[in-house]
């Protein structure tokens, strides 16, 4: 009788221990959505500007745009997935996690890195016409690397993810 109390005990604090990882973990998907809002909000409109700027100056190419926004936006879509999941009382196996938030982390990586390169290539490009007169328009790269520190940070994010789930999972 008075083992069965020690394993009953044991049994509840794992069962603690694993609402509190995942409870982590969860807490973790939502700061991954929040700061991929924040990057893909802060590239749309300069990616979106250079169609109605330039005639013939230098564009970004479709590819490095596709690449940024199915990036963020799929895991922006991914982890709204498994946040609701959560809430409904769902548990994801350890795999799958790491392997969504690895994937997250090289491909978020990669995202920022198309930011970044299309922010030199078109940094001193970027132009608004007032009074016949052509000006540099900071507001716009500004935006762009903006957008590329936050897409880093969601990639950091989604790397201490793919640690925390390692170790304590």
């Amino acid at each position: 009788m008075a083992d069965e109390g020690v394993m009953q005990n044991s049994h509840v604090a794992k069962e603690l221990d694993v609402d509190v990882v995942s409870s982590k973990s969860i807490l973790l998907k939502v700061i991954e959505v929040v700061v991929s809002i924040f990057a893909v909000g802060l590239v749309v409109d300069p990616f979106n500007s250079f169609h109605r700027i330039f005639l013939y100056q230098p564009k970004p190419k479709i590819d490095d745009i596709a690449i940024i926004y199915v990036t963020v936006a799929g895991f922006i879509l991914i982890n709204t997935i498994l946040i609701i999941g959560h809430m409904f009382g769902d548990r994801m196996p350890k795999r799958t996690s790491v392997l969504f938030s690895a994937t997250g982390t090289i491909l978020h990586i990669v995202a920022g890195s198309v930011v970044i390169h299309n922010w030199r290539k078109l940094h001193s490009n970027y132009a608004y016409v007032y009074n016949n007169n052509t000006y540099a328009s900071k507001q716009y790269a500004d935006m762009l690397i903006a957008g590329a520190f936050f897409t880093f940070v969601d990639a950091l994010v989604f790397a201490v993810d793919v640690f925390f789930t390692i170790k304590y999972f």
